[in-house]
């Protein structure tokens, strides 16, 4: 007795000699590719130490893992596990090796399991009661440009619990966008009637090289009968996995052909416009309102770049804040980028505006295109009744008044001297109170409105700084990706309303020597350059700009504007 409670003891104090010992199993037999399996590791003593499952990964997918521990004292004999379940699956078939694993001090031994084929699958013909396809729209995509990915999920019996794993990406940079709802339909093949889940990713790669897209995994538990049909002696519910294959991806560069500031691979891309107002019928004076639109199939809105509109002087305009839209079609997202402005003509004649270009890339033909919205000629009419100078305005009435006011001066000074004399002592005091409250009111306006414009310069002015400092981080650590995202963050904080969504944009500066440094980051990031990118440059130019800034108040840094007015 007095040894059972030794042993007891020291069970349970920490760091016992006494060593674990760890086994290894599996659940059933035999495993099935792509189906979900359950691997057991089993300790006879407490292991404190978080073991480390990594090695797994290299053969097998681990879905989800759980631990337990049990103690039982059967006349008086202690007894002792602690568990860790792992479900996992492969895909491949053969005898496949189990790892040793980690326990605190102790090793599992390592082991094989065998594992064989499903049912099979020709490429022609599936008979799976579960499975999944996968597919893209092109296996070589431009770098930026978008990709459609498609996942359709087949199942023929009825699943509980059930969930599909969203797409992961290795390799490479990727931006995911979900494109709508899931669909659902029924379909037929090979006899076998399927309800089938079909869902829709954007891809967008922002490097160019190989890139992967890993299969997604359905789970779920599956009964005995079918979508149509019910069996109540069917067999008993089982847990079920399967994955979707792998899809090798080549991301091309932005290819040497391509001469436009900004980089947009399209399948469609056209720019149109709008008036308010026949511009034909246009009156001296009278405002109407121009609208730009671009739209772009297989982009973002927000990757499409500003519309430039150079106008005569003589017409005046004034632009409204940019408006950014998406909508998705069976080819994928459709952006649209809109742009309105007020114009108002401040002399008659004939003026030309000129045409709008946007070169672009066509996915579909694999060449570049230019975008146009071609000159045209606009007349304005000086002797319409737009024309300010042809309206009644006439300074006649202002020389009367003048001629009456000087006609009249003794008269109304002794009208207002007799007047005022005659106010009683209380109403001067009246009035003397009024215009002190007035003058408190406007000092306080004038206070509170000094202190937050004072404010918000020095807000802004933190804010500039801190992107700069994070900036001056990057570039140091010759780092182009995250360079990128601090620069654009450093020249949107600069210039509010410039509305900087591309690195193309800030090549506006008046500073030439800038768009040799931006270019050389943007072949780093999506053009065929080789080597480590060197950011000394790059802040060297920064930094001059920020010192003109910083000096001047109006910067020699400045954005051009994107509109004339």
């Amino acid at each position: 007795m007095i040894f059972r409670i030794l042993t007891l003891i020291l069970l349970l104090l920490p760091g016992h000699i006494v060593l674990a010992k760890v086994t290894v199993s599996v659940d059933h037999s035999p495993i099935v590719a792509d189906e979900s399996f359950r691997l057991i590791f089993e300790s006879d003593r407490k292991i404190t130490t978080k073991p480390d499952f990594s090695p797994l990964n290299k053969e097998f997918t681990v879905l989800n893992s759980s631990q337990r521990s049990h103690t039982k004292i059967v006349n008086g004999d202690i007894s002792y596990s602690q568990q860790w379940i792992l479900t996992m699956i492969t895909n491949k078939t053969g005898i496949i090796g189990i790892p040793s694993i980690r326990f605190g001090k102790e090793l599992s031994k390592p082991q094989s399991i065998k594992v064989v084929a499903g049912t099979p699958v020709t490429k022609n013909k599936k008979t799976d009661d579960i499975f999944i396809d996968v597919g893209v729209n092109t296996d070589s995509p431009y770098v930026q440009a978008q990709i459609v990915y498609k996942v359709k999920l087949y199942r023929a019996v009825v699943t509980d619990n059930a969930s599909l794993s969203e797409p992961k990406i290795s390799g490479g940079q990727v931006v995911i966008e979900r494109l709508g709802e899931d669909k659902s339909y029924e379909t037929r093949k090979n006899g076998k009637r399927y309800v089938v889940i079909e869902r829709q990713y954007a891809i967008f790669p922002q490097v160019s090289g190989e890139l992967n897209i890993e299969p997604v995994i359905f789970q779920g538990q599956t009964g005995g009968g079918g979508f149509f049909y019910f069996d109540p002696f069917g067999p008993r519910p089982k847990s079920i996995a399967k994955r979707s294959r792998k899809i090798k991806l080549n991301v091309k560069p932005i290819p040497d052909s391509f001469t436009g500031d900004t980089w947009l691979p399209a399948s469609e891309l056209n720019i149109q416009e709008q008036w308010s107002i026949d511009p034909g019928k246009l009156k001296l004076g009278e405002a109407t309102t121009r609208t730009l639109s671009v739209r772009a199939s297989g982009l973002a809105a927000s990757q499409l770049p500003a519309i430039n509109s150079a106008l005569p002087k003589e017409l005046k305009q004034y632009p409204d804040q940019p408006k950014f839209e998406e909508s998705l079609a069976s080819s994928g997202l459709i952006g649209l980028r809109q742009e309105k402005m007020a114009i108002i003509p401040t002399e008659g004649g004939k003026y030309l505006l000129p045409a709008i270009k946007i070169p672009w890339w066509n996915t579909s033909k694999d060449k570049m295109e230019i975008a146009e919205l071609p000159e045209r000629y606009i007349q304005v009419d000086a002797t319409a009744t737009g024309n300010i100078e042809d309206q009644n305005i006439s300074p006649e009435p202002e020389n009367e008044f003048v001629a009456i006011e000087n006609n009249n001066t003794k008269v109304d000074s002794a009208i207002d001297t007799q007047t005022f004399s005659t106010l009683p002592n209380w109403q001067w005091v009246s009035i003397g109170l009024f215009i002190l409250w007035l003058l408190t009111v406007f000092m306080w306006w004038r206070s509170g409105n000094k202190t937050d414009t004072k404010k918000e310069k020095v807000n802004s002015a933190d804010k500039t700084g801190n992107y700069l400092k994070k900036l001056r981080q990057s570039c140091k650590r010759n780092d182009p990706h995250i360079t990128k995202d601090n620069l654009l963050l450093w020249a949107r904080a600069n210039w509010p309303d410039a509305n900087i969504n591309s690195i193309g944009q800030i090549k506006k500066f008046k500073d030439v020597d800038i768009h040799n440094v931006l270019d050389d980051l943007n072949n780093h990031l999506y053009g065929k350059a080789t080597g480590q990118w060197n950011g000394a440059e790059l802040l060297n130019m920064i930094e001059k700009i920020a010192k003109q800034k910083k000096n001047k108040a109006e910067p020699i840094g400045k954005l051009e504007p994107l509109y004339r007015t």
